[in-house]
């Protein structure tokens, strides 16, 4: 089954399950988010209440020796948060009395009340940051399951460019040796012709003949190798067009790059800034330092007293029947108000400036930790150009190292047919050019995964291999761009 790096990548991210185990991150965050932002929604209600009451009168002016009542009681309206931290509540209260007591009037009677009432904090629990701080946090997790969800998702990236590579490799060693094969037993063919007509010893032969048995056994280890890559690579793409059930094996179809680019001082310079500027971790280490702040000025505040100046204003109607009543109420011509001042000081405060002293220490903490992940950020680029550059190298080496061995397997070739040179020198150049091929298509695929693995480094792998993140209900949908 011929399949691409692209394929492989398009694939993966249409099935892998760690990467749509992962999707799940950021809507979750979204949907705590979304539950912070209602803090501000108004909350309607309803209360409805009725009872008797009978009581011996304990006064001349209940007008009865006994006293029967009846009441109903029905309340409804809205309230809310606002922004800077108090509470409102617009309700409209009626009561329906009736009792025998001769100095209630009118009676039965209707009593509307609509009132209007403010309660707002002025130190402590007061003022728009505070009251918005729920809301800025929950953004800020759901920016670190995005950016958690980034580097899972480049990981997974690098993972799948390092097994294709793996492959690529596999597939040279399987070719490489399959030639070692063919020319063996095209050797233990001329050393039998060549022993058969007295031109050579039966050593030769022998010599050939284990050759060719050693490189069998070579080939079906690498054919092996072969297959468990590619049921690797199945495992990351988790396609199920291509199930791990089948036996079909996956054939790569491209080439590394044939000549390698030099690494150069500007590279390391600039891909040390653009780490630090896009790597997740480090977006993930710079909003788990502002929530900390965010909670540090929040316990700040809860060390305040509490000083809380509460405000109403009521309209209200008395009458004997309901109507009557709410026309006397919105005539506006029976009204109250109040203004009210709460304030208490918690004694020793202990509890609350522990607090306090805790989310310093939180942030003290979590600045710590984000200069851990700088340096540790640093030192993933620095290794990461200096393995690209060795592999740089080592491609160059390899290729002139497999050069050479073909080199010396002609010349060996040349020497045996002219009976200059012994069998066993041409079968040990053959062993090491089929090596050489080899460490040369390692040294070429270590060099493709150092170019994903410095660009892992940066932070750029998805944008290196043209994938962007479409925001999807279910989460960010990975897509190969082009």
């Amino acid at each position: 089954m011929p399949v691409t790096l692209e394929g492989c990548l398009r694939r993966a991210l249409a099935n892998n399950l760690a990467i749509q185990i992962a999707r799940y991150g950021p809507p979750i965050a979204r949907t705590n988010t979304r539950q912070a932002e209602a803090i501000f929604d108004p909350t309607w209600f309803l209360n409805n209440a009725t009872g008797r009451i009978k009581q011996e009168a304990g006064s001349f002016f209940a007008g009865a020796a006994v006293t029967i009542s009846r009441q109903w009681d029905f309340a409804t309206g809205v309230q809310g948060l606002l922004p800077t931290g108090g509470t409102w509540q617009l309700s409209q209260d009626w009561t329906w009395l009736r009792t025998n007591n001769q100095y209630v009037t009118p009676n039965p009677q209707y009593d509307g009340d609509l009132i209007l009432s403010v309660t707002q904090p002025l130190l402590r629990g007061g003022g728009l940051e505070y009251t918005r701080s729920p809301i800025v946090l929950a953004r800020l997790d759901e920016k670190i399951s995005v950016e958690e969800f980034r580097g899972r998702l480049m990981a997974i990236v690098l993972e799948i460019e390092r097994t294709y590579w793996d492959l690529v490799v596999a597939e040279t060693q399987v070719q490489a040796l399959s030639e070692a094969l063919a020319a063996a037993q095209e050797n233990l063919r001329i050393a039998r012709r060549r022993f058969e007509e007295g031109k050579d010893k039966r050593v030769s032969v022998s010599l050939a003949e284990s050759a060719v048995t050693t490189r069998q056994a070579d080939l079906v280890a690498a054919r092996l190798h072969l297959v468990q890559t590619s049921d690797r690579l199945k495992r990351i793409i988790n396609d199920p067009e291509l199930p791990l059930t089948e036996p079909a094996v996956l054939a790569a179809t491209e080439l590394p790059v044939a000549e390698p680019i030099p690494v150069l001082m500007p590279m390391f310079r600039q891909s040390i800034a653009t780490a630090l500027a896009t790597r997740p971790e480090i977006l993930e280490a710079d909003a788990r330092l502002s929530q900390a702040g965010i909670r540090e000025r929040m316990a700040r505040n809860q060390r305040l007293p509490q000083l809380d100046l509460a405000a109403s204003y009521g309209l209200n109607g008395l009458a004997t029947r309901l109507d009557r009543a709410i026309d006397k109420e919105f005539a506006t011509q029976w009204f109250d108000w109040s203004v009210r001042v709460d304030f208490s000081v918690p004694i020793g405060n202990r509890a609350r400036q522990a607090a306090y002293e805790q989310s310093q220490l939180v942030q003290d903490q979590t600045l710590k930790a984000r200069e851990d992940v700088r340096q540790q950020v640093l030192l993933d680029v620095s290794t990461a150009v200096r393995d690209l550059a060795a592999a740089e190298e080592a491609v160059r080496a390899r290729r002139a190292a497999r050069q050479a061995a073909e080199q010396v397997v002609k010349d060996e070739e040349a020497f045996v047919g002219a009976g200059a040179a012994l069998l066993k020198d041409l079968l040990d150049a053959q062993r090491d050019l089929a090596d050489a091929k080899v460490r040369e298509m390692e040294a070429m695929a270590a060099y493709m995964v150092g170019l994903a693995n410095l660009e892992r480094a940066k932070g750029t792998l998805l944008e290196y291999n043209d994938i962007r993140l479409i925001e999807e209900r279910t989460g960010p949908q990975p897509v190969v761009h082009k």
